[in-house]
């Protein structure tokens, strides 16, 4: 246990970095051209500089966190992901210590010996999850404390964890000390989580008058879109004009491959072990668990050219490469069996994925950044024109996180949206290679006119008008009802056949209701009318409503009492959450932050 402990050390480093100062950076999508001459400053959080080679190392670790933790690499989306996360760490890192500096918050020695030794549970899960330390699956106090005692196990690393972290959960504490949780707010939602309800009803659906005719004159829709104009606000909208430079695989990169994979298999089939080449080679995610081996399976689990070239094959055999939508596999056969009368063939593979060589990437990163600097003296078409370089546009769009077309690409979107009409982008790197874009067009936001928005105005008249009639039909019934004539003689003496009756099963007041869908209208009746009493005429969206309350239950005090205090910390903890981080935007709304990372980064 002793050597297991020793080698901790080393880990308790390695997740200490990656945990708390956790702001980690790849060079996916940084654009590296022009960069000398320029600042290396990343951005500014009121004034503490982050340098491009810090925020390059924060995600860089960050990166390699999630590959270890996940097996594959992260694709471009989750890059883009990545930055925004390391990005706000740091505003976070720097608004939190101004507070604390401010409040004058300080971890004591005492305290820091107190977490350590009393609540271990609090720590990094290498301790607080350490098999080391657990007995049948439960951390064992004796054994972790027994480890505080030796003298060869180096806890300086947690010392400097907790004397790092202690301070921002006292922020916390601070901020969080005003939230309370009142006696009713716990009864309440114990009372809706638990007391049942079960209803009859009449239903007078919008939809039986679906077929009436409805005439909505011009003049009622002029009035509908005059009455409800913000209803058909729009955003101001931008489009975009590209270039794109292609880093898909060319014959030549293809070509590499093969013969990769060819030399592999040749190696395989001089005796090499397969399991070793496939650790060493193979681009499927799973070999790290499986080193290659797919274990038995039948001919549908795999795609068609794998399960054809498997299944034609003998134990023993290694064949390939076999071309799929995946790459190009080597596959070794090991058994072949008839379980259940189903065949299944047992192998392991290698996978081999196309990609584009870094000759490839260089040399379209190097024609997407000519034809910017070019674009910019020439102009956007004259320079694609010239150069035979095909032009395309984006949809419009309005100012977020996404691009049409390319996905997740905030830099590029928050480029859009600071540049004037016919201002030329640096070269972004996206998944379908280095773009160059061209600010086409400007659509100021507004409203939409009438003309395009008429059909919605008549359809929502007309839904209104089946309201009324809906409405209408129900006003009729309710004398009948008034008489306490049961709901399955009202729906049976509907000659029309509108009128529905049924009955639900039980119900909370947190879930929706059964054969109805969520109706807050219904569900504030069925926990407040008496029961067996018929309630009021109740409209919702689809239609109109008479319900009865067949069922309802008491609330049990006895399991009340039980689950109080979970209640009460579940719901602290939630509105703790949420005062903090509301708390947090606000701070965050008066810092001064300056952002400079489209200057570095493609999306």
């Amino acid at each position: 246990m002793m050597t297991k402990l020793r080698e901790m050390t080393f880990i308790f480093i390695w997740i200490l970095v990656i945990a708390f100062v956790a702001l980690m950076v790849f060079e996916w999508g940084m654009d590296i051209s022009g960069i000398k001459g320029r600042s290396n400053i990343v951005g500014k959080i009121d004034g503490n500089k982050i340098t491009i080679q810090d925020f390059q190392q924060a995600i860089q670790n960050l990166y390699l966190q999630e590959r270890e933790s996940t097996g594959n690499d992260p694709d471009a989306a989750r890059m883009e992901q990545i930055r925004d996360q390391v990005w706000e760490q740091y505003i976070q890192r720097v608004l939190y210590s101004k507070e604390i500096k401010k409040r004058h918050i300080v971890a004591t020695d005492a305290e820091i010996f107190l977490q350590i030794t009393e609540f271990p549970q609090g720590l990094p899960p290498v301790i607080s999850q350490n098999p080391n330390f657990m007995t049948d699956g439960v951390f064992d106090m004796a054994k972790y404390k027994e480890a505080l005692q030796n003298p060869q196990v180096d806890w300086t690393p947690i010392e400097n964890y907790v004397r790092e972290v202690l301070p921002f959960q006292k922020l916390q504490e601070i901020i969080n000390a005003s939230v309370m949780v009142t006696e009713q707010e716990i009864r309440e939602d114990f009372i809706d989580k638990n007391q049942k309800a079960k209803i009859e009803y009449l239903y007078i659906p919008v939809s039986a008058f679906a077929k009436d005719s409805i005439t909505v004159t011009e003049k009622e829709i002029e009035q509908y879109y005059r009455d409800n104009k913000d209803d058909f606000k729009v955003e101001e909208k931008r489009k975009l004009n590209y270039v794109i430079f292609s880093t898909d695989p060319t014959v030549a990169d293809s070509l590499k491959v093969m013969q990769l994979a060819m030399d592999i298999k040749a190696d395989a089939l001089a005796g090499e072990d397969f399991a070793k080449l496939a650790d060493e080679y193979s681009e499927d995610p799973s070999v790290r668990n499986n080193h290659g081996d797919l274990g038995y399976f039948e001919g549908d689990r795999m795609v068609k050219e794998f399960s054809e070239a498997a299944f034609s094959s003998q134990p023993g055999e290694i064949v390939g490469p076999v071309k799929t939508s995946f790459g190009l596999h080597i596959i070794k056969i090991h058994d072949r069996k008839v379980e259940d009368g189903q065949e299944k063939v047992h192998a392991s593979h290698i996978l081999f994925k196309y990609a584009p060589s870094a000759v490839t990437i260089e040399e379209a990163s190097n024609l997407a950044n000519n034809f910017a600097e070019v674009a910019r003296e020439e102009g956007f078409r004259i320079s694609a024109d010239r150069m035979k370089y095909e032009v395309n546009q984006t949809p419009e769009f309005v100012e977020g996180n996404y691009l049409p077309g390319f996905g997740q690409m905030s830099s590029t979107v928050g480029w859009t949206f600071q540049s004037k009409i016919n201002d030329i982008s640096n070269v972004f790197r996206t998944p379908r290679g280095y773009v160059v874009f061209e600010l086409a067009d400007i659509l100021p936001a507004g409203y939409r006119p009438l003309k395009e928005v008429k059909n919605i105005c008549k359809t929502r008249i007309e839904q209104e008008e089946r309201k009324n009639l809906a409405r209408e039909y129900a006003t009729k019934v309710q004398p009948i009802l008034n008489e306490n004539t049961s709901f399955e003689t009202v729906a049976a003496s509907d000659t029309a056949k509108i009128i529905v009756n049924d009955s639900t099963s039980q119900f909370t007041k947190s879930q929706s209701i059964p054969k109805i869908g969520f109706s807050p209208e219904i569900l504030a009746a069925a926990f407040t009318i008496e029961p067996f009493k018929i309630s009021s005429l109740i409209e919702t969206d689809r239609g109109v409503y008479f319900i009865k309350v067949m069922e309802r239950t008491e609330i049990n005090e006895e399991e009340y009492k039980q689950q109080r205090n979970s209640i009460r910390m579940r719901l602290l903890n939630q509105k703790s959450q949420s005062f903090f981080n509301k708390w947090y935007e606000e701070l965050k709304e008066q810092a001064d932050i300056e952002d400079n990372r489209d200057l570095f980064f493609a999306s």
